[in-house]
């Protein structure tokens, strides 16, 4: 297989995320973007719910199949230290953290707590974002070190700053009239580094 078929599927991860929420947005009536979350659109009752699911357990396994693309071009080149592997397993698992939310579903707003929706707020909060976070550290310190993209260190720094601080403040928002806007600002920050990374490795393999 090509390999820059897995870096193809890591730049469509951000298009695949747009289209997730602009498509379920579109199709569910008085739904707002600025004040709902994204994971309202596959809550149980939700309209076109499996649809919108579908596109995101899809969005998941793009983030699976780049990660895995990832650690094989790190596994089979000059390229290869622990701190790489460990960033590329990240990137899995954060697409595995997303197929979990998507087969563990928020509970629908104003209704009871279930145990599917505390699961999806566990993935959510305890792998998705750490592992995207860290992911970026930690490839950005690869970058660093062997100096395999010119230049891209410095920017995954920068973008790296930028999650935190703008993922800080996206929390803050949660449960706010904000709450949508400061979702989709925070998932900007991450899905552009991972895009011109997918870029770079695309360029490269």
């Amino acid at each position: 297989m090509n390999r820059k078929i897995f870096f193809v599927c890591g730049m469509l991860i951000p298009l695949t995320y747009i289209l997730l929420y602009v498509l379920g947005g579109a199709l569910r009536p008085g739904y707002n973007h600025i004040s709902d979350s994204v994971s309202e659109l596959l809550s149980p009752g939700a309209p076109n719910r499996s649809l919108i699911t579908i596109i995101d357990l899809i969005y998941g396994l793009l983030h699976i199949v780049f990660g895995i693309g990832v650690l094989q071009f790190i596994r089979d080149g000059e390229y290869n230290t622990t701190i790489a592997n460990i960033g590329a397993w990240f990137i899995i698992g954060a697409g595995v953290a997303i197929v979990g939310t998507a087969i563990f579903p928020q509970d629908a707003m104003g209704t009871p707590a279930t145990i599917s929706g505390k699961i999806h707020l566990i993935l959510v909060f305890g792998a998705l974002l750490p592992f995207s976070f860290l992911s970026t550290l930690l490839i950005g310190i690869w970058t660093h070190r062997t100096g395999i993209f010119p230049g891209f260190a410095l920017y995954t720094f920068i973008s790296f700053g930028a999650i935190v601080l703008i993922g800080g403040l996206g929390g803050a928002m949660a449960g706010t009239p904000y709450m949508g806007l400061g979702e989709r600002i925070s998932a900007l920050t991450i899905h552009q580094w991972l895009f011109v990374f997918a870029l770079k490795m695309f360029q490269k393999a």
